[in-house]
């Protein structure tokens, strides 16, 4: 136990065995902190986010770098800054004038199809980068675009014109089916139960239906899922 406590203390030749504890210790904690980060932060990567995830990182290998380097001191570094962190982006939701302090505002890069040169200057936002995230966007001509904005998260939005929407089943009175994602219930060949009973059907049921397309059982389905209109889908096991 001495041993293992004397592997966090400072050393001035940090040995093989205590660099590899300090690295799984390392990455448990940089692990521990990201799963309670906010979805916000690492979805988004605001200039606060960034600069917080770089020096988390920074601060958690440090250890490993100098042996000299307490990890307590790591610990409370790091958990000083997560509570730093969380407190000021909570602060943002709580209070819009910190948010836009925080983040800015979205910037119009193309206004009614006409280029805002001073924003693409400001942006640092040159016109075949714009043209080539209009294109991901499904907007290859500015003829077609009513606004362009760069949003605080770094994405662009594009707007088209109303004129060059594709056109809808609202617009032809088509009735179109529910909508939704499938649900599995067959996973590598495990019945999925909980997915089931939240649906009403029964393993009874699903054999019957994989007996249908001479499925036998069940350990032989890789994937099976249901759409919301009810499509059964699978796929067997390779043999």
């Amino acid at each position: 136990m001495n041993q293992l406590l004397e592997l966090f203390k400072s050393t001035e030749h940090l040995s093989n065995t205590g660099f590899a504890v300090r690295a799984v210790v390392s990455i448990v904690l940089i692990y521990l902190m990201s799963k309670f980060l906010m979805k916000r932060a690492a979805g988004q990567f605001t200039a606060f986010d960034f600069v917080f995830l770089w020096m988390l990182g920074a601060l958690a290998v440090a250890p490993l770098l100098d042996g000299k380097i307490l990890f307590t001191t790591t610990v409370i570094a790091t958990s000083t800054l997560y509570f730093w962190h969380f407190f000021i982006s909570w602060l943002a939701v709580r209070s819009r004038s910190w948010s836009r302090f925080m983040t800015r505002k979205p910037v119009i890069l193309v206004e009614k199809g006409i280029i805002n040169e001073q924003n693409m200057r400001r942006s640092f936002f040159n016109n075949d980068l714009l043209l080539s995230e209009m294109r991901l966007a499904d907007a290859s001509d500015l003829v077609q675009v009513e606004q362009v904005i760069l949003e605080t998260s770094g994405h662009l939005s594009v707007v088209k014109k109303n004129e060059h929407l594709p056109p809808n089943s609202t617009e032809f009175q088509i009735p179109v089916p529910p909508g939704g994602l499938p649900t599995i219930l067959i996973n590598r060949g495990k019945v999925v139960r909980e997915n089931l009973m939240s649906l009403n059907l029964t393993e009874e049921w699903l054999e019957n239906q994989l007996f249908k397309y001479g499925v036998m059982h069940f350990k032989d389905v890789y994937l099976a899922t249901i759409s919301p209109e009810g499509k059964l889908y699978y796929s067997v096991k390779s043999s």
